[in-house]
């Protein structure tokens, strides 16, 4: 790559070229892909070209005409420089960054627009629906507004930093409660990878939200903890829920540890009676106010989960129950049927599934108080939805089931479900201790 640096000052009578100050710098950067309108004409004479920086333009923003595609000589300038020393240390400079690949197009591009109009577009198409419906929630509703006037190449972790503060104040966020530090951190992935993306476009020089600082998941006064119920205290709950109209939905979840939006996403087609099998193939996601459609959360998440008896057993008593509900509606029950749908026969909203599952189990706490005293019904924890499948995953490993087969049946990887649900026994620890001991005296 070429440049030099050229005096716009006044032209010497005696010479008849320019001397002293300003300056201009000169950079060649070779034929670059732009688009011509063929209809504008610039006042030098030559068709008005528009650079490629990002998707192509449809046609002429000043026209409207149509745009060829075409490759031309660009240069980058630099003018008003006050002395020649100047000049050749920015033509120094520019010419190590762009060697180096570090150089950044100047450009009036905010937040917002690179946000909105370049990267949710642009990266649509290469991400799952729930994923790009999550980011495109991000960014609109917590990331715009904090941070959209600022320019790109401008932003840094300090404005970030600002934004997860103001987030986790009360007041922040959609519901003006503060947002939890887990969801912070979902922000910052999301705003991560935007950023991750506009540093290899050459939009900015470095990724500002990887040097920034997100809350820690453990940091939020309200962290939530894991919790199991023991099995009587599952089974106190499935009897509770008997006469439930959608008894089947609790003893699938009680059942196989299956994820509230893949249990929400289930068709008919997916539930195999005659090999007692259920086909995990897609989950149903809240994104902001929508529910939207995709794949399981990961690439294990595809699986097959066998289920006994009972479930069995309640699945079908459910299928024919749901079967007449729908008659009633004048509507059919096909294999693309949702399982579980509500009384007007529409799928049910994951958030409805919570709902519910606090009331019933609220009122299973209140049962227990009638019968018996407040420190009863401590024997029956408050849990979330997400815990019942911790339970089956925690009496998974305290059966011993082979860890391969326990992780494919949570649709995990058997690494994570080791670290999740596998614990140290101080009581074998000690035993262990012991024995070491034992044997290292007695040699």
């Amino acid at each position: 790559m070429r440049g030099h640096v050229v005096s716009r000052g006044p032209i010497n009578p005696k010479t008849d070229e320019h001397a002293g100050a300003p300056w201009l710098v000169v950079v060649e950067l070779g034929l670059q892909p732009a688009q011509r309108c063929a209809a504008c004409v610039n006042p030098k004479g030559a068709h008005r070209l528009f650079w490629l920086d990002g998707r192509p333009l449809p046609a002429c923003p000043r026209c409207g005409g149509e745009l060829e595609d075409v490759k031309a000589r660009k240069q980058f300038t630099r003018d008003g420089i006050a002395t020649k020393r100047e000049a050749e240390a920015l033509l120094k400079e520019q010419l190590g960054e762009r060697e180096a690949g570090t150089y950044v197009e100047p450009n009036l591009l905010t937040v917002a627009e690179f946000l909105t109009k370049r990267w949710l577009p642009d990266t649509k198409n290469g991400r799952k629906p729930s994923t790009h419906a999550s980011y495109e929630h991000h960014v609109k509703a917590y990331i715009v507004p904090a941070l959209g006037t600022l320019l790109l190449r401008h932003l840094d972790a300090g404005h970030i930093n600002s934004m997860y503060t103001d987030l986790a104040a009360p007041g922040g966020g959609q519901r003006h409660k503060g947002l939890s530090p887990a969801t912070q951190r979902r922000i910052h992935h999301t705003l991560r990878a935007a950023l991750r993306d506009a540093l290899g476009w050459k939009l900015v020089a470095y990724n500002a939200a990887a040097v920034a600082n997100p809350p820690a998941l453990d940091s939020g006064p309200e962290a939530t903890m894991q919790q199991a119920w023991t099995r009587a205290q599952l089974g106190s709950f499935l009897d509770h829920v008997a006469e439930d109209r959608l008894f089947a939905l609790w003893r699938v979840f009680a059942t196989t540890g299956m994820r509230r939006g893949e249990v929400c996403g289930l068709q008919w087609k997916h539930i195999d009676f005659k090999r007692s099998t259920i086909r995990v193939r897609q989950a149903a996601v809240v994104v902001g106010s929508k529910v939207v459609l995709g794949t399981p959360k990961t690439k294990a998440g595809r699986r097959d989960v066998s289920i006994g008896r009972g479930t069995l057993e309640a699945l079908v008593t459910w299928y024919v129950a749901q079967a007449e509900e729908l008659r009633m509606l004048e509507a059919s029950q096909t294999p693309e049927t949702f399982v579980f749908t509500d009384k007007k026969g529409e799928p049910l909203h994951p958030e409805s599934v919570t709902t519910s599952f606090n009331r019933s189990q609220l009122a299973l706490r209140a049962e227990i108080l009638k019968r018996h005293t407040e420190g009863d019904a401590q024997l029956l924890p408050h849990i979330r939805l997400h815990d019942l499948r911790h339970t089956h995953g925690t009496h998974l490993a305290a059966d011993h089931v082979p860890p391969k087969d326990a992780a494919q049946r949570l649709g995990h990887d058997v690494i994570t479900y080791m670290q999740t649900y596998v614990h140290t026994d101080p009581a074998i620890s000690q035993i262990e201790a012991e024995e070491f001991e034992a044997r290292l005296d007695a040699d």
